[in-house]
This record gives C-alpha cells, structure tokens and sequence, in this order.
C-alpha cells in the first residue's frame, strides 16, 4: 500500500503520503463511502473490479470488505438492487439479470476495507451507461456532503455489505452526499487530516472519534483538530460525538469509567469553543449514562458482531438515531 501515491479510489490526497502515519495512509487506500453515481437502460447489469489487497476479515464478510453493491432510485427512494460478490483477484459478479431496460438511476458502493486497483461496470450489448440526469446524491453548491471522521465504526465495520454502513444509509434516507473518513482503530485526530478536514467544503461535519483515543489524546489533539475545522467553517455545523453505549462495556467497570471520562472532556472541549464564540460546535451525547435500554444501536444488545462492530442492524438503528438528533 505504501507504493500508492494517488490512486483514483483513495481517500486522502498524495500530498499526505510522507506526512501521515503509515496505518493512517494504507487505510485510506481502503474505498470506503466512495460510491459510483450513473444511468443505464440495462436489463443485465453487474460489474468487474480488481481488489488492492483481496484480503479477508474474520468478523466482517467479503461483500463488505471487498464486494460492491447497487441501488436505484424508486419514486424517490433509493432501494437496494444487488451485491456484487467478491471471487478471486479479478471478481466479476452480476447485480440484477432479466430487468425491463427502462432507463433508470443507480448508485454503486465501493469495498469498505479493501481498496481498487480498477472497475469497469457491464451491461448488455444493446444497453447504455451515461452520467446521472437526477440532482440526487450528486454534490453542488447548494448540497453540500456531510464529512464524517472516525474510527472503524464510520468505515463500516462490519457491515455486510458497503451501502450498510451508516454513512451510506444515511446519505440515502436524507438524499444528501457523505463523505466517509473512518479509519479502523487510526481515529486519532491526527494535525494532518484536521487540517485537511477543514479544507473540504460541507454542509456539516460530524467527529465521532472517541473511541480510537485515548484520554491523553482527547486532551492533547482535540484543541488543533477541531479549532482547525471551526476555524476555516465558522457557519457550518461540527458535532463532537459522545462514545456511545455498546455491549461489550456493559460488565467491563474499567471501560465505563475511560468512556465516561472521554465523554467529559470532549463536552468541556464543546462548551470551551463556544465560549469563544464558535456557536456552529455542538456536542452530541450517544452515551445515555451506560444504560444499554438508551442505546442508540438499541436496547437488545443485539446490534453488533462483537459487541463493538456493528451488524446492519447495528447501523441502521444508528443512522436513525443520528438523523433525528441532527435533522
């Protein structure tokens, strides 16, 4: 991964390259949020795509770590089409076969821990692929994305497939681009990405990284990282959001005291740029107190693989619970 300088599916700029640490920059030759916006007429339509890595997660399947995934656009919903199912060091799959050919609105999710080297997306003979003629899910001045910074959680670990993680589900439900900069166990709010952060114009940016940090990196990071982000967008929206309540802290009375504390300190650190003027800072408690009945990824415990990753479930639970604190 280190020999990547500028891939087309990566997620930090080439200019980072010798600035990042190496586990920040090989995660971030990982595709995920990166999504393919197109049209087609196709009644058989699939893809075919060359992983960087083709590697496999215990815990996660391979249409999540290196498959894709299509959705169309329905009477203004964005409904899921097919997976295409990784099979070898070039994976050909096919979505949907036997479709009426009606010109019809796709999106395509790229792999959420693996990278691509390249894609090539097939129809039948007599279709065509053409550059999308509906606004949706297509940035412009007047809809701008929604930057997410996090840990493996906002990467999509483990989703199933890559339109389940809760950045995609969520810029479906609100019609509206997300950009995706979770980095598995590397949320660490490193100067180089807030600084980068700051530079990407949006209409809100969400910081979810307690979980990566820990409470000396929550006091000796926070200050720049986030000052960088209010500085250069003073109208635009940055929530700080709280560690939230998961099961495998439930019995674990070490980890309930780092989280309660981390979720202090992130508050002060809120209250303190307010203080200064910065009223575009809010933080977003996701906590409840520990009380598993109150979590946002449900009350069951049965929203994650291993008590910290999430299952589909896990995630679409969080993206309602985010969408109806933040919209």
């Amino acid at each position: 991964n280190d020999t990547v300088s500028d891939g087309f599916f990566t997620r930090l700029p080439a200019d980072l390259q010798n600035v990042a640490r190496k586990g920040l920059w090989d995660l971030a030759q990982n595709s995920a949020g990166m999504a393919i916006r197109f049209r087609s007429n196709a009644k058989c339509i699939g893809a075919q795509w060359k992983p960087l890595n083709n590697f496999g997660m215990s815990h996660m399947t391979p249409t999540g770590v290196r498959g894709l995934d299509l959705y169309t656009l329905e009477d203004g919903e964005w409904l899921f089409v097919g997976a295409g199912q990784p099979n070898g060091k070039n994976s050909r799959n096919v979505f949907r076969r036997n479709m009426k050919g009606e010109m019809r609105e796709y999106i395509m999710y790229l792999p959420l821990y693996d990278g691509i080297i390249d894609l090539a997306i097939g129809v039948d003979s007599a279709a065509v692929v053409e550059k999308p003629h509906v606004a949706d899910l297509v940035p412009s001045k007047n809809n701008l994305p929604i930057v997410f910074y996090g840990t493996s959680v906002t990467q999509g670990g483990c989703a199933t497939r890559p339109g389940m993680a809760f950045p995609a589900i969520m810029e479906r439900k609100l019609h509206k681009e997300t950009i995706n900069l979770g980095f598995s166990g590397n949320g660490r709010m490193d100067k180089c990405v807030g600084d980068k952060i700051a530079q990407i114009p949006a209409s809100m940016y969400v910081i979810d990284c307690l979980s990566n940090c820990t409470i000396d990196m929550v006091r000796d990071s926070t200050e720049h990282f986030v000052r960088a982000i209010l500085e250069a967008n003073p109208d635009v929206p940055v929530i700080l959001l709280s560690n939230y309540c998961y099961p495998y802290q439930y019995l674990d009375e070490q980890f309930q005291k780092d989280t309660e504390e981390e979720n202090a300190l992130w508050k002060e650190f809120a209250e303190k740029f307010r203080k200064e003027g910065y009223k575009n800072v809010r933080y977003l408690d996701a906590y409840a107190k520990g009380n598993m009945k109150k979590s946002p990824i449900g009350p069951d415990h049965e929203g994650t693989v291993d008590g910290v990753h999430m299952t589909d479930l896990g995630f679409l639970r969080y993206a309602d619970f985010l969408i109806k604190k933040l919209f």
